[in-house]
């Protein structure tokens, strides 16, 4: 499901579409992918290590920076 919703935002931002990921989802893979063991994870190389963001970045770019994805 994290992958899915991942995707989501890869193919919007390489057709140039809204990136706007749903927020009550987003909230939803936030508290799942937390409870995720880390090597679980990034295992198959779908997501990436995770990227560092400012302390007052919004839940998205949280996320993305998680999953290894630069917004």
């Amino acid at each position: 499901m994290a992958l899915a919703f991942t995707h989501t935002w890869d193919l919007a931002r390489a057709t140039g579409q809204d990136e706007a990921l749903d927020p009550e989802q987003l909230q939803r893979m936030v508290a799942a992918m937390g409870a995720m063991p880390e090597e679980a994870l990034r295992a198959d190389g779908m997501f990436g290590p995770p990227i560092d963001v400012a302390d007052d970045a919004d839940d998205q770019t949280r996320f993305l920076a998680y999953v290894g994805r630069q917004a």
